[in-house]
């Protein structure tokens, strides 16, 4: 197991190198963020400006059971859908970006934007996909209780281990969403150690720079009423150092998933990546 933790962090440090290289793929997070918040407020602002918003809100609370009602179900569908399709169409854009590099060439984010707009129908499938998996699996959690509860937990872990190379699948092979999570798990039989354990040491590296965060949080805490002026700027620049980590974190894991996949799919291995480490990463033990 420790053989297989140093494994996964070279290439964790091959993905930074990576980074390095093309650190405009930071801006598809960045993007996706922009995207998805400038939807929403298309779906909400009217309805909040007209009052809708408030009486739908009152209709769920007198109804007890939000499932009950089709408009809600709607909405939560909607949204579902829409998360999943805008950051599908950056995550697809980042991962071409990612994988033009580890082919030796120089990629911009218009090409990556190009590759997904082209993409476009199949990822409008897997976004349909998704939502419905996404509400079916939240459903059963909000009917579910005790050991039921944990049980529907561990499906959800489940789903996100199995589609974990579903978007790559859609953006090598342009395959539909049953296809591309029958893909992934193919890819998570070849290469679950190094994948799980490099992501899980992602995970652990943000958590790490939001824990640094705390001792700044009880600072806050108490000079909030000595200077409260200061107190907001470090609360700023806190949020930001959060932001960023998370920012970097997630592109790191995109690189990593685009370059598993491309070694697994075409056999090759990528450009700025040791072959005897990508080797490794396939091997039984």
């Amino acid at each position: 197991m420790m053989e297989r933790f140093n494994r996964a962090v070279a290439l964790g440090g091959a993905c930074w190198r990576v980074l390095m290289l093309d650190k405009e793929m930071l801006l598809f997070p960045i993007l996706s963020v922009l995207a998805l918040g400038g939807v929403l407020g298309l779906v909400f602002t009217p309805a909040y400006m007209y009052g809708t918003l408030q009486q739908f809100a009152e209709t769920l609370q007198e109804s007890g059971d939000p499932y009950t009602n089709p408009s809600f179900v709607a909405l939560m569908f909607l949204l579902y859908f829409l998360g999943y399709f805008v950051v599908t169409f950056f995550n697809a854009g980042l991962l071409t970006c990612a994988m033009i590099r580890m082919s030796g060439e120089d990629p911009t984010v218009m090409d990556g934007l190009r590759a997904a707009a082209r993409m476009l129908p199949q990822i409008f499938a897997w976004a349909l996909f998704a939502a419905s998996v996404g509400m079916i699996l939240n459903f059963i959690s909000s009917r579910s209780k005790g050991l039921g509860r944990i049980f529907a937990g561990l499906m959800g872990a489940a789903w996100s281990v199995a589609v974990y190379f579903a978007v790559p699948a859609l953006v090598v092979e342009g395959v539909g969403p049953v296809r591309a999570v029958r893909q992934s798990v193919g890819m998570i039989r070849k290469t679950w150690g190094e994948a799980l354990v490099a992501n899980a040491g992602l995970t652990i590296l943000h958590l790490a720079a939001v824990y640094l965060t705390i001792p700044f949080v009880f600072f806050l805490v108490k000079d909030w009423e000595q200077d409260p002026v200061r107190s907001m700027v470090i609360a700023a620049l806190l949020v930001v150092w959060i932001a960023f980590t998370g920012l970097i974190v997630s592109t790191l894991n995109a690189i990593l998933k685009a370059a598993l996949y491309i070694y697994a799919y075409e056999g090759r291995v990528p450009e700025n990546f040791d072959s005897h480490i990508m080797r490794n990463a396939f091997s039984e033990d």
